[in-house]
């Protein structure tokens, strides 16, 4: 073993084509519930890997929906249960808000792999309980 080995440590990654494949599953759900959404699917780091921003979807859910992915990424749990955490921790609820990609709207949910957190998936556009709907169908999008 030479000290670059010492380095670079291999970490599981979303490949595009799970960021896609989650993507039009989610699509696909917003389409039956009739409102144009944004979806955003992060790597693992809060990187965007795909984007689908439905015909009719402002930029405001665009926004929304990746700061829900990232939230959901770099934390490794859906927003709603960052939420949770941040509500009963009084130092989280100080300093978290401030982090300037934070949501905790629901509608981000991380894409965990044997145990790891490889992405995320955000949805915005509709109704909180809609985007996680939405989510949950992009994130079920990875099974089929």
């Amino acid at each position: 073993m030479t000290d670059l080995d010492k380095v670079a440590v291999p970490c599981p990654m979303m490949s595009l084509q799970a960021a896609q494949k989650a993507l039009a599953a989610g699509v696909s759900a917003a389409e039956r519930m009739g409102v144009p959404m944004s979806l955003v699917a992060v790597d693992r780091a809060g990187q965007v890997k795909a984007v689908a921003r439905m015909d009719g979807a402002g930029e405001l859910p665009y926004q929304v929906a990746f700061k829900k992915a990232w939230t959901a990424a770099v934390t490794g749990a859906a927003t709603t249960d960052v939420r949770a955490f941040i509500a009963s921790d009084e130092g989280s609820s100080l300093s978290m808000p401030h982090l300037a990609n934070f949501s905790v709207i629901a509608g981000g949910l991380p894409i965990v792999v044997d145990g790891v957190c490889v992405g995320a998936v955000g949805v915005s556009g509709a109704t909180a309980e809609m985007d996680l709907a939405v989510a949950q169908a992009a994130i079920a999008g990875l099974q089929a």
